[in-house]
């Protein structure tokens, strides 16, 4: 067992959060990685394969993977909740906000921006919040606004990421130094080295998907893994889906939405690349990055989560892809971890104490 607030704070055996994926989480997969002594958390779309256009039935899908989650353990988990960045989105997290509330979660990741929207609500009804933020200064409007913990988006990670592009070597002490809150390092993170790198740059836990995304119970297509198993480090893209601007008054609902996405180099990404750089505008690259696969009415995120088309999907992915060599359960990818964890703490302190060699 390896103690830390954030194990003290979660009720978890290990600092190890699985993190939020849209399309490819669902409650078997949250109930064993919870099991195994981590956080499995419900994210976005959990356990579904088809696309809803009502706030009513995703909040219902919802609720559905909660209580089986609750059939398959007795262990802590959380739910994702999205702050939206306009009203068509708010009626969706809105309705996952009220399923979590009603079915007392115990824990919500809030990401994606102002963490004013939700955290008062949520905390007043029993929930702890963990806040996912990109630099320092979010971190410091998070704790202000009273939630329990924070996540660091270290732009080594797949999916969303700020403008600001800090990495996890230089995002996790300079949040830790600036807040008093547990902090939890994401992006990059796939392997025991990873996780005592974090712990010594001053977070008390880790955040990983990308790594959790590659297991047996992720309900990612299989073609989707092997995308995974087979790439390296340098097989990643970062996608700048927003005009950089120095503009420091910038929000973090525009930070996080429309600063950058770290996505696998695919036929899709490729393309996206090319319009970057014949200077298309940033609602152009939006509306290819949004827009559903020609032919066919889903998502960019579904055709690869879902469908498992390699060449045509949306694939967010970090750098630590490059560390991927097989597809181990939840419970053996986090055994490896913690074991994997003490031998590199036993190292380290023969450096200091020879005689321990």
């Amino acid at each position: 067992m390896i103690e830390t607030r954030v194990t003290s704070l979660l009720g978890i055996r290990y600092p190890i959060i699985q993190a939020a994926m849209a399309w490819i989480t669902n409650a078997e997969m949250v109930a064993s990685v919870s099991n195994a002594g981590g956080l499995g958390t419900l994210g976005p779309n959990a356990g579904a394969k088809t696309d809803t256009k009502d706030a009513y039935e995703t909040g219902e899908r919802l609720r559905n993977q909660i209580k089986k989650v609750r059939k398959l353990t007795d262990k802590p988990f959380a739910v994702n909740i999205v702050v939206p960045s306009d009203e068509g989105e708010k009626k969706f997290s809105d309705a996952c906000l009220e399923v979590a509330i009603e079915e007392k979660v115990p824990i919500a990741i809030v990401s994606q921006g102002s963490p004013s929207m939700y955290t008062g609500r949520l905390k007043a009804a029993g929930t702890k919040v963990l806040h996912v933020v990109s630099v320092p200064k979010h971190a410091k409007n998070a704790e202000e606004a009273g939630v329990d913990g924070l996540i660091t988006s270290g732009t080594e990670g797949g999916g969303h990421g700020g403008f600001d592009q800090l990495t996890t070597f230089i995002l996790i002490p300079q949040v830790s130094d600036y807040v008093k809150l547990p902090v939890i390092a994401g992006g990059g993170i796939a392997d025991s080295r990873g996780f005592i790198a974090a712990l010594a740059l001053g977070a008390e836990g880790v955040y990983m998907g990308t790594r959790f995304a590659a297991t047996q119970e992720c309900p990612a297509h299989p073609n989707l893994k092997q995308a995974l198993l087979k790439a390296s480090a340098v097989d990643t893209v970062t996608i700048k889906h927003g005009a950089y601007s120095f503009d420091k008054t910038l929000d973090v609902q525009t930070g996080m939405r429309r600063g950058s996405l770290r996505l696998l180099l695919n036929k899709f990404s490729r393309q996206v690349i090319e319009m970057e750089t014949r200077h298309a505008t940033p609602e152009e690259i939006l509306d290819l990055l949004n827009y559903p696969l020609p032919g066919a009415d889903i998502s960019r995120t579904m055709a690869s989560s879902v469908y498992g088309d390699p060449d045509n999907g949306r694939i967010g992915a970090g750098q630590d892809v490059g560390l991927i060599n097989d597809i181990p359960s939840c419970k053996e990818l986090i055994e490896r971890i913690i074991n994997g964890a003490d031998n590199i703490i036993e190292r380290i302190s023969s450096l200091r104490n020879p005689a321990l060699k």
